[in-house]
């Protein structure tokens, strides 16, 4: 079986087999001093009385990766044969840049402890100050141990976890593939005729993981298969005799079955599939700033929330199988244990080695992040840097680009400056709770007869949608969906065996989120919390429903924030109570809602007529649409031939309060806005578990793009300064020329 090993072990295991292979003498005998000689220290880093090394097999695995490198390239034909000679030519410079520039990182390294340690001082708890002064290296020759023991003070307690789980994934990751392995081979030894004939049952060990993100995909290390036969007798299965289905991260749920086949037996085991962890930092709050200066920031304070190192945690294991007289366990634990560290002594590495690689790393990613969090955007640079967006947006215009239209569709969420002659252009949410199609054809019948006076027709409508209940929605709708629940009996679940599978009307479905399913029929958790009664078979009054939604929704605050909330608590009622099928898909770019102008439109009258009265309407207009508010988070409801709307402003392209603004550009047709004029309605997406949906206007998004830019200048500010200067007139580099035995032997 092919080793699959983490790569820090892939490269050192290439590079000193490589050594190794040549460092025998003509009667094939080791080498006495070989171990001696690849451990040479190459460079010697000093940084503020700190010291650190490089080492031989450290620099050759960095030249071993170089010269692979090119060797691939001219194996597949990249290269030329003369141009690879003249790598192989070149090595002893190479050599020489490759130790400088390990001694140099060595040195940055240094530079981020020294950093970590004063940023302890300023802000440490007295515990943490006094272990980072235990733990110092200052004056002390270099050690791995006590590097490690330094670096694990001056970390914040949140990265030192993250450093030592990196590390401890990482080795289990390899120890795991020694463990199948061996496992692989016991099988082998032991392995007897594997008939399908007679097999009674399956006895399945389920794999070491079993608790998967979404979207991960299923890890079978640890998995193992006997088959009982009817006699009694037993036969350990090779993976190549049994298929394994079933498995999906699709969606998340506990108790996923995967079902294990051999022959006509089966068996199951089961994964909980969680939600995908963020992939990237949320972003800081208040709360999280005061968790800076709190207790508990550094190791110190609380080292009972560190995990314990991959080599412990074996160990006890280890210890647990003898102890459960689990000989199985025991030995493989022992054996994948010994190859383990029998792969690293070949290398001269320790776990240590590779625990203070993981730690060097995170020193400098966690410093450099604390740089970027100094990094700050004042007022007048973004001021500064929204004249110039708007600058050349009025230079393009001139020139007759179509940066206008862009604007004016919707496209584009960094408007400034809005052409007069086309108006006012709104965004509104519209909430349907949609007249049931029975009543709406008597409706349609009484308008057909032309016998009733218009407001005797106007009020048969209103009767009949009193009349109509309405369902809680099921956000899974998706009519070209298929329902994949094993008990499903609605008829169009992919299980279903039937025919002509169809939508899924079927009152007696038992699969209540069906994507066919528009409806939930069911007591929903949701309905019950917003107050709503529902009837034996899940359904509500249509007026009790728009009812509900105007105590629900209450007042409209006039800050950002509370009109933010506004839109968001409406967002609850749109998913919950929704009939709208063309909801989502209306505007240029696929966000929620509709999109109006203050001169015309292809809607219905009514709903034209209340959304414009939310823009843009008098008191009188606002009292005869039932508007509760002024701007965006104002809604009101009307009746139209499908049902109550219920309505909200979810934005502006163009408010009108700055229509005859005095930012007017003398001499053309368009308009500057100031940097919060214009609600980012692209961006005001559904929520998602990573991040909540958010309003934002054209000054947080300049902001945000220029704080980014700060964090980045910081960063490259303080390496600049280090490796420009500090490095020349604060860091004494000694450098051994003892690799050329290495140099000889790739020329070879």
């Amino acid at each position: 079986m092919k080793k699959k090993l983490s790569i820090i072990l892939i490269t050192l295991v290439l590079a000193v087999t490589m050594i190794v292979a040549t460092a025998c003498n003509d009667s094939g005998m080791i080498v006495k001093n070989e171990e001696r000689n690849f451990t040479q220290v190459t460079a010697k880093v000093v940084y503020k009385d700190r010291a650190a090394q490089v080492d031989k097999i450290e620099l050759n695995t960095t030249i071993y990766n170089f010269v692979y490198q090119y060797y691939s390239y001219y194996q597949q034909g990249y290269l030329s044969a003369s141009s690879y000679q003249s790598v192989l030519d070149n090595l002893e410079t190479s050599y020489e840049q490759a130790n400088e520039s390990l001694a140099q990182t060595e040195a940055y390294v240094l530079k981020c402890i020294d950093e970590l340690y004063a940023e302890v001082q300023a802000n440490g708890s007295a515990a943490a100050k006094a272990a980072a002064d235990a733990a110092k290296t200052t004056n002390k020759e270099y050690n791995a141990a006590e590097r490690i023991a330094e670096l694990e003070s001056v970390l914040p307690l949140k990265d030192l976890i993250a450093a030592r789980e990196a590390y401890n994934e990482e080795m289990q990751e390899t120890f795991d593939t020694f463990r199948e392995e061996y496992e692989e081979e016991m099988r082998k030894a032991t392995a007897v005729s594997k008939s399908t004939a007679n097999v009674k049952s399956l006895t399945v060990t389920a794999p070491w993981k079993t608790t998967y993100e979404k979207g991960e995909s299923l890890l079978e290390n640890g998995l193992k298969v006997t088959a009982v036969y009817e006699d009694g007798s037993t036969v350990e299965l090779d993976r190549t005799d049994y298929t394994v289905t079933g498995f999906s991260s699709d969606t998340i749920k506990e108790g996923v079955e995967v079902t294990v086949t051999f022959g006509s037996a089966t068996e199951i085991f089961t994964v909980d599939i969680v939600a995908a962890k963020p992939s990237r930092p949320k972003l800081p709050t208040e709360e999280a700033e005061e968790e800076k200066a709190a207790p508990g920031l550094y190791a110190a304070d609380d080292a009972t929330k560190l995990p314990k190192l991959f080599e412990k945690d074996i160990e006890e294991q280890i210890e647990a199988a003898r102890k459960a007289s689990d000989k199985a366990l025991y030995n493989a634990l022992k054996e994948a244990r010994f190859r383990l560290e029998k792969q690293m002594s070949s290398n001269y590495r320790t776990y240590e080695y590779y625990y203070l690689t993981k730690l060097k790393s995170q020193a400098s990613t966690t410093y450099e992040e604390m740089l970027e969090d100094k990094a700050a955007v004042s007022d007048a640079e973004v001021l500064a840097e929204y004249a110039k967006k708007v600058e050349a947006q009025q230079q393009a215009l001139t020139i007759g680009t179509t940066d206008y239209s862009d604007a004016v569709s919707g496209s584009s969420a960094k408007t400034q400056i809005v052409h007069e002659a086309d108006g006012s252009t709104i965004y509104v949410w519209n909430l349907l709770l949609k007249i049931t199609d029975d009543l709406e054809a008597k409706y349609t019948a009484l308008e057909a007869k032309k016998t009733l006076s218009e407001s005797a027709l106007e009020a048969a409508h209103e009767k009949l949608i009193d009349q109509t209940r309405v369902y809680v929605s099921n956000v899974e709708y998706d009519k070209d969906a298929e329902c994949e629940e094993e008990d499903c009996t609605c008829t169009a679940c992919a299980n279903y065996t039937g025919e002509n599978p169809g939508p899924c009307t079927n009152a007696e479905c038992t699969c209540e989120k069906c994507p066919n399913k528009r409806f939930i029929t069911k007591d929903s958790a949701v309905a019950t919390e917003k107050g709503l009664a529902l009837a034996e078979d899940g359904s509500i009054g249509i007026k009790d429903a728009l009812n509900a939604v105007y105590a629900d929704l209450g007042t409209v605050g006039e800050t950002d924030l509370e009109k933010a909330q506004m839109l968001e608590k409406f967002k609850t009622w749109i998913y919950m109570l929704n009939d709208d099928e063309g909801f989502f898909s209306t505007l240029t770019d696929g966000s929620l809602g509709y999109s109006l102008t203050k001169d015309e439109s292809s809607y219905v009258e009514n709903f034209t007529a209340l959304s414009r009265a939310l823009a843009f309407g008098d008191a009188d207009e606002k009292a005869e649409w039932h508007i509760v508010g002024t701007g965006v988070g104002s809604y009101g409801w009307c009746y139209t031939n499908y049902g109550i709307h219920i309505v909200m402003l979810s934005g502006y392209a163009f408010p009108p309060k700055y229509k005859k603004d005095v930012n007017k550009v003398t001499g053309t047709d368009y308009y500057k806005l100031p940097a919060d004029a214009i609600v980012d309605y692209t961006t005001y997406v559904a929520a998602t578990e990573e991040e909540p949906a958010k309003v934002k206007n054209i000054g947080n998004g300049i902001y945000e793009t220029l704080l980014a830019d700060a964090k980045e200048e910081k960063v490259g500010d303080f390496k600049k300064a280090f490796y420009q200067k500090e490095m020349e007139e604060s860091v004494q580099i000694t450098y051994y020329d003892v690799y050329q035995d290495l140099i000889d032997q790739y020329k070879k």
